[in-house]
């Protein structure tokens, strides 16, 4: 599910974290999870995709926490 060759590169975990990561860097570093949600689905990402990607940003240490005003923020 990381890497998959053999489907769309499209829906790898991957290639929607540059997307996301992408959005938060020319956002200031933080968003709202919805307005990031929206964006995602624009670029054509499943449901089950973005929140595995933004599980998977977390892990890496790229995505601080989700805050009290629902935003996602990136690590300093």
């Amino acid at each position: 599910m990381i890497v998959d060759f053999d489907d769309d590169p499209r829906n790898s975990i991957l290639y929607s974290s540059s997307i996301i990561l992408e959005y938060l860097k020319h956002n200031e570093n933080s968003k709202r999870l919805d307005s990031v949600f929206k964006y995602c689905l624009n670029k054509k990402m499943e449901y089950s995709v973005f929140f595995l990607s933004v599980d998977w940003l977390f892990l890496l240490g790229v995505i601080k926490e989700i805050n009290d005003r629902n935003e996602l923020v990136l690590c300093d």
